[in-house]
C-alpha cells in the first residue's frame, strides 16, 4: 500500500521489537477470544437492511459485531477505536455507505425508479489493511397512479424512509415501497458476496504495538503517540518502554515535517515553481530535523529552474531524492507538483506499488476548461511515481473517492514521454 524510507523502516523495526515487551495479558491474543467488528453505515439505509448487514457479517467464525456510528476516516477510526475508552476498542470495521449524491430517482408517467451506486470499506484496526468495493444498482416499479403523486416524491425519498413515515399514498407510494424494499435486497446480497472472499474475514484480536507501527510507517506520528500512551495507561508496568516509544515517536514527527516540506520543495521544482519551492525551502531549513545537503541541493535546484528543459539539475535533483522519500514526503511532493501546475492542491492522494490516484471534486470543472494544465499536473505525477518506483508507473484522476475517472497517464522513469488520455 504504501513506500516507506528503508533505514527509518528498519530503524522503527528494531525499536518496537526491543522495547515492547508487555506484560502477559497486555494485548489480547488468547484462544477463544472473539474478533468485535463494528458495522455501521453512512447514508439513507434503513434500520431493517443494517440489521440484516450486521447479520451477515456475524456469520463469520469468531467474530462479534458491534453496531457503530462511523466517526470519519481511518486515524478518526483509530484515535476512537484503539486509542479510545477501553470499552469502545475493536478488532476491526466493515462500513457501508449509500451517498445521497450518487443515486437518483427518475421519474416518469409509466413507472417509478432508483439507480446509484453502494459502497463496501473495511479496516483491519491492527495492520489499519483496507479495502473497498463499490457495486451499482438500479431497480423499476411500473406507477399506476395519477403523475401529481409521482412528482411530489421528493429526491431524499430513501432518506425519509428509514423513519418509517409514509410519504405518500395510493399507488405510486407502493411503487416507490416495492422498489426501496428490492434495493436493500440486492445491498444486503452485495454484501454477503463481498463478505465472503473479504479480507477482514482474516482480522485478529487488536495489536495495538502492530497499529503504531503501521502509523509510525505511515508518517502519523501524533497518531502513534496517542495509541502508545492508551496501551500505557492499560499496562502500568510496561510505561517506561512506552515512554521511551512516545519520545521516538515524537522524534519522528519532527523528521517527517522536514522530510514533508522538503518533499513539497522538490514538488514545487518538478511543477516549475520556483518562488513556491524557495518559500518552502525558507521553511525547511527553520526546521530542528533539516539536513544542510537536502537544503543545498534544493536551493541549486530552484536555481537552475527551466521550464522544460530536459537535462536540468531540477530534475537531476528530483532522480537523486523521489526514490528515498518515505510516504508522507512523497505525498507532500506530488499534491506540490500537481498545485503548481492547475493552481489547486488535491484533495487525496493514495498510492500503490506503481501508480498513483489523486482525487479532487474541483477537478471536474477544472479539466473542462484547463485540459492541457490537469493532463500535464497528472504525466507529471506519473513521472513522478515511475521515478519512486524504478518501473513504468501510471496516475489517475479521480472526482473524490467514489467519483468517476476523468484523466489517465502513464511513463516510465527513464524517459521524459508520458502518455496522458481519457480513461
Amino acid at each position: 500500500m504504501r513506500s516507506w524510507s528503508p533505514a527509518l523502516s528498519r530503524a522503527l523495526g528494531v525499536l518496537l521489537g526491543a522495547a515492547l515487551v508487555l506484560p502477559p495479558g497486555a494485548i489480547a491474543h488468547a484462544a477463544g477470544v472473539p474478533v468485535k467488528i463494528g458495522v455501521g453505515s453512512q447514508g439513507p439505509i434503513s434500520p431493517q437492511a443494517m440489521y440484516q448487514i450486521e447479520q451477515v457479517v456475524g456469520e463469520i467464525p469468531g467474530v462479534t459485531v458491534v453496531p457503530i456510528v462511523p466517526p470519519g476516516d481511518l486515524l478518526a477510526c483509530v484515535r476512537r477505536f484503539v486509542a479510545g475508552e477501553r470499552d469502545d476498542r475493536l478488532d476491526g470495521l466493515v462500513v457501508v455507505s449509500l451517498p445521497p449524491d450518487l443515486f437518483k430517482v427518475e421519474r416518469d408517467s409509466r413507472e417509478a425508479s432508483f439507480s446509484g451506486s453502494y459502497d463496501i470499506y473495511t479496516l483491519d484496526l491492527s495492520t489499519l489493511a483496507e479495502d473497498r468495493h463499490k457495486f451499482t444498482f438500479s431497480d423499476s416499479e411500473p406507477v399506476t397512479g395519477g403523475m401529481a403523486a409521482i412528482l411530489a416524491i421528493p429526491a431524499d425519498l430513501l432518506a425519509e424512509r428509514t423513519t418509517g413515515a409514509k410519504l405518500i399514498s395510493g399507488n405510486s407510494w407502493q411503487a416507490f415501497q416495492a422498489v426501496q424494499a428490492r434495493i436493500e435486497a440486492k445491498l444486503v446480497a452485495a454484501t454477503r458476496l463481498y463478505i465472503a472472499g473479504a479480507s477482514i474475514r482474516n482480522t485478529r484480536p487488536l495489536d495495538p504495538a502492530q497499529c503504531a507501527q503501521r502509523l509510525l510507517d505511515a508518517g502519523e506520528a501524533d497518531a502513534a503517540i496517542a495509541v502508545f500512551k492508551s496501551a500505557g495507561i492499560d499496562n502500568p508496568q510496561a510505561s517506561a518502554q512506552m515512554n521511551q516509544m512516545i519520545a521516538n515517536a515524537r522524534d519522528r514527527i519532527r523528521q517527517t515535517r522536514a522530510e514533508s516540506l522538503f518533499g513539497a520543495a522538490l514538488g514545487a521544482i518538478a511543477g516549475g515553481d520556483a518562488d513556491t519551492a524557495g518559500t518552502i525551502l525558507a521553511s525547511y531549513e527553520k526546521e530542528p530535523a533539516a539536513q544542510s545537503s537536502n537544503a543545498a541541493a534544493l536551493r541549486n535546484a530552484i536555481a537552475a529552474i527551466r521550464p522544460s528543459a530536459p537535462d536540468t539539475i531540477g530534475e537531476r535533483t528530483l532522480r537523486e531524492y523521489i526514490p528515498g522519500l518515505d510516504r508522507a514526503a512523497f505525498v507532500a511532493t506530488l499534491k506540490r507538483a500537481f498545485a503548481a501546475r492547475t493552481g489547486t492542491e488535491p484533495a487525496a492522494v493514495e498510492l500503490a506499488a506503481s501508480g498513483v490516484e489523486i482525487e479532487d471534486q474541483r477537478a471536474v470543472d477544472g479539466v473542462k476548461t484547463q485540459i492541457d494544465r490537469y493532463a500535464g499536473a497528472l504525466a507529471e505525477s506519473a513521472w513522478l511515481m515511475s521515478v519512486k518506483c524504478g518501473c513504468e508507473a501510471t496516475a489517475t484522476l479521480k472526482a473524490g473517492p467514489a467519483g468517476a475517472v476523468l484523466l489517465q497517464a502513464r511513463s516510465g522513469p527513464s524517459s521524459r514521454s508520458r502518455q496522458v488520455g481519457l480513461p
